[in-house]
């Protein structure tokens, strides 16, 4: 694995990098050479404590809570942002307090351990970017503070000893600049996370997009984003045809994850939310005995002797036409569907339907229901108010030929 060569190499960096200054402290007796041994060391101390978090977040204990462990990262990235941010305070104040020294071996030791300390910072980031965890590259950005801040003090003392205390200071600021951008870019993510608020905002709407584009899906209602270290859990309230089944509804639920999935990268988690769409307007269709609103509804469907066209929305209109269906002997339930769809019929209201027609009905977005004998505009009225059932199945099964 690719994650593992990259920390091997950031801790034989960091090894190299140590024994330098500790080397150099022994040669030159310089304190601040000891001092930044026991900085290696910490930086040291806090990577295997975010390796061991790390193996804690991908356990099956992690696993028994909902959202896993994973904001554990966050909390570890907050933390270093917090080191770093003292870090480049104390390291201001205590360079400006004492005084600049003009040692030109101690200026070449510190900027010669540098440089392992620069690769092993590189190598921290490639191995968190491989593995997708923010804990691991911030602290790679953590160990780049190392590498600013003594880059600065290398070229501080070597400056200070050709041209005098001057540039020393120059350095000094230049390097804590440098710590707080760095800690301010470690802490952002890591307080959006933790605070639930979206680190990157095109991802919302990217998803949104992906979702609408699902076949069967009418609406995206809500998109909800939850980020937890390096993943991304997700909330979809989408709507439906309330003509959709459980098992209808479940393949299309499974294809907006796998969309989701596929387009967007660190998704750890999708859950959707179906609602049955509301409707506005209907155009709705009855089986009638007569030609007026306190006609009786017929039995019969495709073979009444007429139909009550209803349009119900911000007002109600009645219209009655004659059954051209009705001396029909075979085939009735086709040339009925194609009537339904030509005239943009989206409710069929009857007290019988068999096989054939409920299917083809089914089939097209036609919701069917079911009303006891009644006049037209009685029934129109229970079916305002909610009072009528909606079929799920056809109520007689269709004559064998």
């Amino acid at each position: 694995m690719k994650a593992i060569k990259f920390i091997t190499y950031s801790f034989l960096m960091i090894s190299i990098a140590f024994i330098i200054r500790l080397v150099g402290y022994f040669i030159t007796g310089n304190l601040a050479l000891a001092l930044e041994s026991a900085h290696i060391v910490i930086d040291f101390i806090i990577t295997i404590f975010i390796l061991v978090t790390l193996r804690v977040i991908s356990s099956e204990f992690s696993g028994r809570f909902s959202y896993g462990l994973f904001k554990l990262e966050d909390l570890i990235s907050l933390s270093l942002a917090i080191l770093v941010a003292f870090t480049g305070i104390e390291f201001l104040i205590s360079g400006f307090l004492s005084r600049p020294s003009m040692a030109l071996d101690s200026s070449l030791i510190q900027g010669l351990s540098v440089i392992p300390i620069a690769l092993a910072a590189h190598y921290k980031l490639l191995a968190g970017k491989e593995i997708n965890s923010p804990s691991l590259e911030s602290d790679g950005r953590h160990t780049y503070t190392d590498f600013y801040e003594g880059l600065g003090v290398s070229a501080g003392l070597f400056l200070s000893y050709y041209f005098g205390p001057g540039f020393y200071y120059l350095s000094l600021i230049i390097a804590f600049l440098a710590l707080m951008f760095t800690s301010y870019s470690i802490g952002r993510d890591s307080i959006l996370s933790l605070l639930d608020l979206p680190k990157e905002k095109g991802v919302k709407n990217e998803i949104e997009k992906i979702v609408s584009s699902v076949d069967k899906v009418r609406k995206v209602k809500e998109v909800r984003l939850r980020w937890a270290g390096p993943v991304i859990f997700v909330e979809l309230v989408v709507e439906m045809d309330p003509l959709l089944t459980i098992d209808d509804a479940h393949p299309v639920t499974e294809e907006i994850e796998k969309r989701v999935r596929k387009s967007v990268n660190g998704i750890y988690h999708v859950t959707v939310h179906v609602e049955p769409v509301k409707r506005k307007s209907f155009r709705v269709i009855i089986p009638s005995e007569g030609r007026e609103e306190g006609s009786m509804m017929d039995q019969r469907l495709a073979k009444a002797n007429y139909f009550a066209i209803v349009n119900i929305d911000e007002k109600i209109s009645y219209e009655f036409i004659e059954n051209p269906f009705r001396e029909k002997d075979e085939l009735a339930g086709l040339d009925f569907k194609d009537f339904l769809v030509q005239n943009g019929i989206s409710d069929i209201i009857c007290s019988n339907v068999g096989e054939i027609t409920f299917g083809l009905m089914l089939s097209y977005g036609i919701y069917c229901w079911h009303s006891d004998p009644g006049t037209i505009s009685e029934i129109i009225k229970k079916f305002i108010n909610g009072e009528l059932k909606k079929l799920q199945q056809p109520t007689r099964r269709s004559k064998a030929k």
